[in-house]
């Protein structure tokens, strides 16, 4: 989801290797105006915890349902920002 974010962002003239950064500069431009549906703010902002927790914090072993919903979202997710991209190639 981060690579499809930043995929969005170059084609904008945008670049962040800040997970963070990237995730409020889509919510801002992109989810705030509407472009994007409110929920994938959200399923970015849960995916990239989940993925701190998994990396970071002793025993954080995600349910299996948990990243089978969440896969499902993520090909939402980059299947609605490559069709994006492809309506509105970067000039």
């Amino acid at each position: 989801m981060f690579y499809a974010m930043l995929a969005l962002g170059l084609s904008q003239g945008f670049e962040s290797s800040k997970h963070q950064q990237m995730i409020g500069w889509f919510n801002k431009n992109f989810v705030h105006t509407g472009i994007f549906p409110s929920h994938f703010g959200q399923l970015v902002k849960k995916a990239f915890e989940s993925r701190s927790n998994a990396d970071y914090e002793i025993n954080q072993i995600p349910a299996i349902a948990g990243i089978e919903v969440l896969f499902a979202n993520m090909k939402l997710f980059i299947s609605t920002i490559k069709a994006w991209l492809e309506a509105n190639p970067a000039t």
